[in-house]
């Protein structure tokens, strides 16, 4: 029978700034990774070459594992999930398309045009001078998991299941800004540009775009996380927090807003972010958006030993925009699911901690899986859909362990 336990840690109360640098050597290896030889150094345009001239820079903290190293991919160990309801900043995952822009903030401007009556250039000190919003939200890498789906192979990042955080995000609603713009009756789509670029000529700028209701509804322009200011690699000076949605949508390094009559045809719109079936055709596939939801056990870890007697199991859960409603547990391989209990904080869109006990009273091996249930009544299921991106794998997770004497 499961009981309810204490609350997990509380939100940590400033953000550090960890940031990495490149040595020319990493930096080699990585285009051999990517397929280009040393030649291609001299091609790379300046933005690449201060990164790689920036050799004295912070390491990666320990807590994080690095899954690419241009540009960074840093995936949170479960272990290092499950110490707080807030992730710290320092353990939260890090996810770009191209490397972190060099931007000047005495020089850095927010502008808002397309099918507006008010085109607008904003500064930081304009935008925090605004009425102010904060929310916690969990954020989730879209191929969160990817590495986890029995497929032949897909491309991207080999995330296991610790491209997700949940972190304290203030700034401003993008719905203030877009009223002050004064959009026009025709505008119906809301185009997020950013400041970073691939290092290499002949790759698509990053540009994503959101209907204009859920731009109105709940999007968030950050500049602080976790009480602190926006750290470079999470987006400084400001970022989009599109809660609910797939960390993707959640654009960093924002310079521009523009209303448009359609949907952005750029490549991370019209053939990225898309669910496609093996063999489908990416412009006729669902778009990746809302959160699945799903569950993750951080506590046994997989592969521990435990002594004999009351065993705890934890995780944290989420979903979309319904929000959890139940997280179950079996340890008898599905046979029986029993309830779990939510405990500590709780906020909209943010995930929820959950734990139980049980007792074993004698040496054994123990296989535990959580699933949740949002309150669409949607579940986890055994395995995700199959898709080529690796996208959304919410699958169920299970966990083994040794409980001794």
């Amino acid at each position: 029978m499961s009981r309810r336990t204490p609350r997990l840690d509380g939100r940590a109360s400033a953000s550090d700034r960890a940031a990495r640098g490149f040595d020319r050597r990493a930096f080699l290896a990585a285009l051999a990774r990517a397929g280009l030889g040393a030649a291609a150094l001299a091609s790379l345009p300046p933005l690449a070459r201060r990164a790689i001239a920036q050799a004295a820079a912070a390491g990666v903290p320990p807590e994080l594992i690095v899954r690419n190293d241009f540009p960074e991919h840093l995936e949170t160990s479960l272990q290092a999930l499950g110490r707080s309801w807030i992730t710290a900043n320092s353990r939260f995952f890090v996810r770009s398309h191209f490397p972190a822009p060099e931007i000047d903030l005495a020089a850095w401007r927010l502008e808002v045009a397309g099918l507006v009556r008010q085109p607008l250039s904003l500064t930081l000190a304009d935008l925090r001078a605004m009425i102010s919003s904060d929310a916690i939200h969990v954020l989730e890498c879209a191929g969160n998991g990817r590495a986890l789906l029995p497929l032949a192979s897909t491309s991207g990042t080999q995330w296991e299941r610790g491209a997700v955080g949940n972190a304290a995000w203030g700034g401003v609603a993008l719905a203030d800004v877009i009223r002050r713009a004064d959009p026009a009756p025709e505008a119906h789509h809301v185009w997020l540009e950013a400041a970073d670029q691939a290092p290499l000529p002949g790759v698509p700028r990053f540009l994503r775009s959101l209907p204009l209701d859920k731009a109105m509804r709940d999007v968030l322009l950050a500049h602080t996380m976790n009480d602190g200011p926006l750290p470079k690699l999470h987006g400084a000076p400001l970022r989009a927090i599109v809660p609910g949605w797939y960390g993707m949508a959640s654009t960093k390094w924002v310079t521009k807003i523009r209303l448009e009559a359609a949907p952005s045809d750029n490549h991370f719109m019209t053939k990225g972010y898309r669910y496609v079936a093996p063999g489908g055709d990416p412009a006729a596939s669902p778009p990746v958006e809302a959160l699945r939801v799903k569950s993750v056990i951080t506590r046994p870890l997989d592969g521990t030993k435990l002594p004999v007697g009351t065993v705890r199991i934890q995780g944290f859960a989420w979903a979309g925009p319904p929000g959890v409603k139940l997280v179950e547990i079996t340890n008898d391989g599905g046979a029986t699911w029993r309830p779990a209990g939510f405990m500590g904080d709780t906020a909209p869109l943010a995930w929820r901690a959950w734990a139980t006990e049980f007792d074993v009273l004698a040496p054994a091996r123990i296989t535990v899986s959580a699933r949740a249930t949002d309150h669409d009544d949607e579940m986890q299921p055994p395995g995700a859909p199959l898709n080529t991106g690796g996208y959304g794998n919410n699958s169920i997770h299970t966990v083994s362990f040794d409980v001794v004497a």
